[in-house]
């Protein structure tokens, strides 16, 4: 899929459940207090918007799943944003495994990235890929 029309592995998901359910955008948004629209619905599903952490336990009870399912496609959401592949189609996925310790310092790190200029965002790329390959 190319990064224009990539899903969240997490959006994906959300849509494929609620549709096996026969669950329509409007009905899930209504199950949360407050209710949301159909609009952030559909941004979730389409992984423009990131799925609130304090929306996983209604979305699970809705869908009808555990909430370790979403947990899981979060992280692998998470670490295909890290490590750049969701970005680069046509490259095979690199998922990371992040050490419970270090899970709060690389989203902290990841979110600073991503809200940075482009210069710097040019710059620290060029650092961290200077660093030699193991």
């Amino acid at each position: 899929m190319d990064s224009a029309k990539r899903l969240s592995l997490v959006g994906h998901f959300i849509k494929t459940r609620r549709t096996e359910l026969g669950i329509s955008q409007k009905m899930l948004g209504q199950a949360f207090a407050p209710a949301v629209t159909t609009q952030f619905i559909s941004n979730i599903e389409r992984g423009v918007t990131p799925l609130p952490p304090t929306h996983v336990r209604t979305l699970c009870e809705t869908l009808k799943i555990a909430e370790s399912e979403i947990f899981a496609l979060l992280e692998k959401d998470y670490a295909l944003k890290l490590s750049g592949k969701a970005s680069h189609p046509g490259e095979e996925a690199v998922f990371l495994s992040i050490h419970p310790g270090d899970y709060d310092f690389l989203k902290n790190f990841y979110d600073a990235y991503r809200s940075s200029a482009d210069d710097r965002k040019k710059s620290l790329r060029d650092l961290i890929l200077s660093f030699p390959q193991k």
